[in-house]
């Protein structure tokens, strides 16, 4: 997702996670969906996003609708590159090529759209039909996010720093497999996830209470088994997604809320923001032993 002033943030999951330990991440860039790529980011160890910076030159030719840019992102599991596996390719506004061929001719390791228009036998390079209408879809989606971005920058946002709930990386002590329990829902060390950590390292973002979040304490226990103290609902830019079981921490006063719920706001079928339905953690939640850089 292209992100203001000059960066384009890439966020990823692993889904059926059949391993536990460390998992290492290389980031591949690309002018077009079929290659050739460049690896712009590898040994990323632990790690669910990365950014992208750009400097000025790159950012007005990357940035723009006439030349896209695709990403892709390499996993290496625990057992090795053997086993390694890519991602669907994605281009700036999030669109993921989501049929896949099992591999492309010449080269197993790279997947690529079923869809796409055989390559140019001059160059060698496959290129895509650009609609008018997804093409103004695109710039009308850029455009209302450097607008939120700057209302919640210069004028009603506040600071928040995401803590992603872990999806993947060395199991808890606490966890038992065959059940496939947590022991402990206050553990110290998975912080009742199952995982090592509890969640991954903070990243920053701009957000604002729409309501519902007070200063007074009232004890009361969550549905997770967490000190909970009131409610509300925090608005958040479309990206990067934050979803149940997540924490947000409100920096400038370092109050801490745990996502129960989210909604995407759509205007004109352009999804614009996700409202966050959360309870905030009273001062005890262990999750304020999580050290997010206030």
């Amino acid at each position: 997702m292209p992100w203001h002033p000059a960066k384009v943030r890439i966020q990823w999951e692993l889904e059926e996670v059949g391993e536990h330990g460390v998992f290492l991440f290389s980031v591949e860039r690309s002018g077009s969906p079929s290659g050739p790529w460049t690896t712009i980011a590898s040994g990323l160890a632990d790690v669910y996003t990365y950014d992208d910076l750009l400097n000025d030159a790159e950012a007005a030719n990357t940035l723009s609708l006439v030349r896209d840019i695709y990403y892709r992102i390499k996993a290496v599991p625990p057992s090795g590159a053997a086993n390694a596996v890519y991602s669907p390719i994605i281009n700036l506004d999030g669109l993921v090529e989501s049929t896949m061929l099992s591999e492309e001719p010449g080269n197993p390791a790279r997947p690529v759209p079923m869809a796409q228009i055989e390559a140019d036998p001059q160059t060698n390079i496959t290129r895509y039909p650009r609609r008018t209408d997804d093409v103004r879809r695109r710039l009308y989606k850029r455009a209302l996010m450097r607008n939120m971005y700057l209302m919640l920058k210069h004028l009603n946002g506040i600071e928040f720093a995401l803590l992603k709930r872990r999806h993947f990386g060395t199991r808890c002590t606490c966890y038992e497999p065959i059940s496939r329990t947590v022991l402990r829902s206050r553990c110290p060390v998975c912080y009742g996830t199952s995982w090592v950590g509890g969640y991954f390292n903070p990243v920053q973002i701009l957000g604002r209470i729409v309501h519902g979040a007070t200063s007074e304490i009232q004890s009361d226990l969550s549905p997770q088994g967490k000190d909970d103290i009131s409610s509300a609902q925090i608005q958040v830019m479309d990206f990067p997604k934050v979803d149940e079981g997540d924490v947000l921490v409100a920096k400038h006063l370092n109050r801490r809320f745990l996502v129960q719920r989210r909604f995407n706001t759509s205007l004109k079928t352009v999804i614009v923001h996700q409202t966050l339905t959360t309870s905030e953690l009273a001062r005890v939640a262990p999750e304020f032993a999580i050290e997010v850089g206030i």
